[in-house]
Formats: C-alpha cells, sequence, structure tokens
C-alpha cells in the first residue's frame, strides 16, 4: 500500500524556525565571504586610482602611447611633461606589462567600483544562499510530510489490525 503524502500546508513552529534559519544562515554566510574578499584582495592604493583615472581621461593619447615603437615613445614622453610617459618608458618590461593590463582595465573606470563591486558581490551570493537554503527547507518539508503520512498510513493499519484482533476474539469468546 502507498503512502500518500500530506498536500495540505503544516503551519507549525518548526518550520518557521527551518525558514529563521535559512535566512539567517545565508546572511552570516554572505557576510563572511564579502569581508573575507575584501581582506584577501585590498582597495587599490590612491597612486594607483589616480594612475586609472589618468588612464580613464587620457585613453587615446595612452592608448597611441604604448602602441608605437620605443623610440617614438622616448621621445613622446620628454615632449609631454607628464610623469606617467617618463615612468613608463624607464620601467622594465614586466612593469611595462602590468601597466599596459592597468590600461586596458580603466577605460570605464570609476574610483568608487570596487565598493559598488562589494555591494553586488554581496546580492549575488546572499540570492544564491538564500535559495540554496530555501531548497534545503523545501527537502526538509517534503520529507516531513513524506513522514508524517507513513506515520499516519502506520497507525491506521495498527487499528486495522486491532480491530480484525479484537473481532476475532470477540467471535471466538462470542462463539462458544
Amino acid at each position: 500500500m502507498e503512502e500518500e503524502p500530506i498536500l495540505e500546508e503544516i503551519d507549525d513552529d518548526t518550520e518557521r524556525w527551518i525558514q529563521r534559519i535559512s535566512l539567517w544562515v545565508s546572511l552570516l554566510l554572505t557576510t563572511a565571504l564579502v569581508v573575507w574578499y575584501y581582506q584577501a584582495n585590498p582597495r587599490d592604493s590612491p597612486e594607483v586610482i589616480k594612475m586609472r583615472v589618468f588612464f580613464k581621461e587620457k585613453n587615446r593619447e595612452v592608448g597611441k602611447f604604448i602602441s608605437v615603437d620605443k623610440n617614438e615613445q622616448i621621445a613622446f614622453a620628454f615632449k609631454n611633461k607628464h610623469p606617467f610617459y617618463k615612468h613608463y618608458v624607464m620601467s622594465s618590461t614586466v612593469e611595462q606589462e602590468r601597466i599596459r593590463s592597468l590600461i586596458h582595465i580603466s577605460t570605464d573606470y570609476t574610483p568608487n567600483q570596487y565598493w559598488f563591486n562589494l555591494f553586488f558581490m554581496w546580492v549575488m551570493c546572499f540570492t544564491t544562499f538564500w535559495f540554496l537554503g530555501l531548497m534545503a527547507e523545501a527537502c526538509i518539508v517534503i520529507m516531513r510530510r513524506n513522514s508524517e503520512a507513513r506515520i499516519k498510513t502506520y497507525k491506521k493499519e495498527k487499528e486495522q489490525s486491532l480491530t480484525t484482533i479484537t473481532t476475532t476474539i470477540e467471535n471466538k469468546s462470542g462463539g462458544k
């Protein structure tokens, strides 16, 4: 005999506690993850922020500068008085590659971008953890309903067997 799960809404304190725990665990895990990210990836230094804003403002000029050959870069650096150009020409190849990559990611840079990224990271992580918590909560509710259905079926079977035994005993004692 197949037991039917209970389909009506079970409203009790246990489910409310499970919902609260799911929400608070999601909040705490998300906050811990964002704080860990903040500690592991600190904000850029003021000098780097200033340089990235310069790259954004002078995007075409800097792009032209890094794409020309070494001799033209030297001539441009001494003609232009900004310290970036002289620093770029004098720096090593590894440092120049690091600056090039910084130039390419700075075309749409804003100084508050780090904080926006942290906030939206928090939102995405929270919705992910909360969704996973809701799925776990739904699994718990389904398991509880199925177990309650099995308990009800077991009680019905036990009651039927007791009734059968009682009628059998009554028939035997009444028949004598």
